[in-house]
């Protein structure tokens, strides 16, 4: 694994901490659920069901965390009183402000709530989450297969698609397992999802969701990201070569997935290849069309069914821009980018959990290319997750250090962001003076 953790590999975790990782425990059998009563009930209505019961737990025990005063302090205040005026004024411009107020609920409720909790914590949940991940991811998996294999209608698209993005985060995850047996396994089966998915997606997110995980390990263990960046190469090289690659674009049609096309996997490769470059351009002159935004949500839908015969753009990035308009997708990547920047050069988090979170994303990032995966949608499992450790890694990044000091400064106490004012960590003595 790149880098090594500060804290124990068996942390002993306290209350706070044990109620995230069993809150996102919860979180993945709600999730499971919900994907079973879509497929049964061909409505997806559970998912906002499932999202509110979600919000409506950690809404409660946030009420109750420490840092419920404490948590929106400096560039944390400025971060979401952005993203609430980004908020208000995109459900004002909405095409559909029910759809819209509806999601920005959810996504705020959940967001300042967990960002509430996680700031009573000491981040020992970090570590002890990313080795439950794959397991989870796993479960979900299941249940999107199971369900596919009795679905016949238009939601078997929707399965494949997901069960290749949860073979994808299963590699991601699992690749940061304690043992090595545990790692060959997360990854053989993650790629066992992705061959099986016949997600072309998913197939070429690979190589996007190493690229963190590789520099990590070159920065720290040269011969390591080597190889693996080798072994990524030779591998590719011979799959697209072999008749493997060929088996893997005919799964779908194979499956009745597109039954009836006259096309083989290759074929169908390059139409969809085309459709998703038309869908591109049509979300960039729908949003010049509409500068300020269509609303969150898929409030543009009937529109591009109507000219495109599909309810989304097949693209996160460029979902984002037409739904929250050139102003708002400004702010909301511009804070990203903070983000992201301030998880980079933070010195109190392990680069081990660095490595995970930029892999995490990274992973999210690449099938947003060829889907419509945004870290606004809340209807995936994923989103959740990588949500709760954006907000304890960039509101309360400073906390750990802190809270395993052996003689924290007068006044701190778990939950502040930061240390209080003024306050300076004692220099560290060289090995072997006195």
């Amino acid at each position: 694994m790149p880098g090594n953790s500060p804290q124990s590999s068996n942390p002993r975790l306290g209350k706070i901490d044990r109620w995230i990782v069993n809150y996102l425990t919860f979180a993945a059998f709600v999730f499971s659920l919900i994907y079973i009563f879509t497929y049964i009930y061909r409505n997806d209505n559970a998912t906002r069901v499932g999202v509110a019961i979600l919000a409506a737990v950690s809404m409660l025990k946030a009420l109750g965390a420490n840092s419920s005063a404490n948590a929106y302090r400096g560039r944390s205040t400025v971060l979401m009183s952005l993203l609430f005026v980004v908020a208000l004024f995109n459900i004002m411009v909405s095409w559909s402000m029910l759809e819209t107020a509806s999601r920005w609920i959810l996504w705020f409720s959940i967001v300042i709530s967990m960002a509430r909790i996680v700031g009573a914590s000491d981040g020992s949940w970090t570590e002890a989450l990313i080795r439950r991940l794959p397991a989870l991811f796993f479960m979900i998996y299941l249940t999107v297969i199971i369900m596919a294999h009795y679905t016949t209608d238009q939601y078997i698209g929707f399965a494949y698609h997901l069960s290749g993005l949860y073979g994808n985060l299963i590699m991601a995850s699992g690749i940061f397992a304690p043992k090595a047996w545990q790692r060959a396994i997360w990854l053989l089966i993650g790629l066992f999802a992705i061959f099986f998915s016949g997600a072309g997606g998913a197939l070429f997110t690979i190589p996007i969701m190493f690229v963190p995980f590789i520099l990590y390990s070159t920065s720290s263990m040269p011969v390591k990201g080597m190889a693996v960046a080798g072994m990524l190469t030779v591998g590719a090289f011979f799959f697209i070569e072999s008749q493997l690659f060929t088996r893997f674009l005919d799964i779908k049609l194979n499956t009745g997935y597109d039954a009836g096309s006259a096309y083989n996997g290759l074929e169908r490769l390059d139409r969809s290849k085309e459709m998703r470059l038309t869908l591109i351009q049509y979300g960039l002159s729908l949003a010049m069309q509409y500068p300020l935004g269509t609303g969150l949500g898929h409030t543009y839908a009937e529109q591009i069914s109507g000219i495109m015969g599909v309810s989304h753009v097949h693209n996160g990035t460029i979902s984002m821009l037409v739904e929250l308009g050139l102003p708002g997708f400004a702010v909301v990547a511009a804070l990203m980018l903070w983000m992201f920047w301030s998880i980079l050069r933070a010195p109190t988090i392990s680069q081990t959990t660095k490595a995970f979170y930029f892999t995490y994303f990274f992973t999210i990032f690449g099938r947003s290319l060829s889907e419509n995966y945004t870290p606004f949608d809340l209807g995936n499992f994923f989103n959740l997750v990588f949500l709760t450790f954006t907000a304890y890694l960039f509101l309360f990044q400073r906390a750990p250090q802190i809270a395993h000091s052996p003689t924290p400064p007068p006044g701190w106490r778990p939950g502040y962001n930061g240390p209080p004012r003024g306050y300076r960590p004692p220099l560290a003595r060289p090995v072997g003076t006195r």
